[in-house]
């Protein structure tokens, strides 16, 4: 489809860039304004970041009513006090490409799992098998009749998440026991992270199909 976003159509963009020594990031940015040949958008910064420009880069638009995808052109991108202000060239067309945001990746990493059985709190330690900004699935040591709520402690590599998630169901695949939970009343900040997380871990994916 021709690109045809208005600024009120687009809760927010995310744009996949590489730096000056040739590695991709990711950084959600806030539209602010569109015109006829070019998209502004901000994104607050911690640190300095060095981009080459102008490149070819990715462009995710989450919508209300879904997520849409594109390539096009970083032209230019200056730093305020307190933000680094984006330059995009409007793209030839976009592509909708789901009615969610949410994709899952493969990714290993410890979860404590607290639930109430038989009027007894208990506290089981399990490995992710996936996960999303929506949920997660984890691998079982044995069978477990889980209550419908359950309280998680995602052990990632830079921070600890707490979340109360809903349990979805259980499987048995190639011998192996997972669970499936839906995140309920996730923060914000946690669910931008872990969306980051998501996202690098197919960007390192597709490097490796490319070696």
């Amino acid at each position: 489809m021709n690109f045809n976003l208005k600024t009120t159509d687009i809760n927010y963009i995310k744009i996949i860039y590489k730096d000056n020594n040739g590695f991709l990031h990711m950084t959600k940015s806030a539209v602010k304004r569109i015109d006829t040949k070019e998209i502004f958008a901000s994104a607050k910064f911690e640190e300095d970041w060095f981009i080459k420009t102008p490149q070819d880069v990715d462009v995710s638009f989450v919508c209300e009513n879904g997520l849409y995808k594109a390539k096009t052109e970083l032209k230019y991108t200056d730093k305020d006090e307190e933000f680094m202000n984006f330059a995009l060239k409007i793209p030839d067309d976009v592509e909708y490409r789901q009615s969610r945001e949410y994709f899952r990746v493969r990714l290993k990493e410890k979860v404590l799992l607290t639930f109430e059985e038989n009027s007894t709190v208990r506290t089981l330690e399990c490995e992710t098998h996936d996960i999303s900004a929506n949920g997660l699935c984890v691998i079982l040591p044995f069978v477990i009749d889980f209550p419908e709520e359950v309280n998680l402690i995602i052990k990632l590599e830079k921070k600890d998440i707490s979340v109360k998630a809903k349990f979805i169901r259980r499987d048995n695949e190639d011998n192996q026991l997972k669970a499936s939970f839906n995140f309920e009343d996730l923060k914000e900040r946690d669910m931008d992270y872990i969306s980051q997380i998501c996202i690098q871990k197919q960007i390192e994916n597709r490097r490796n199909l490319l070696l």
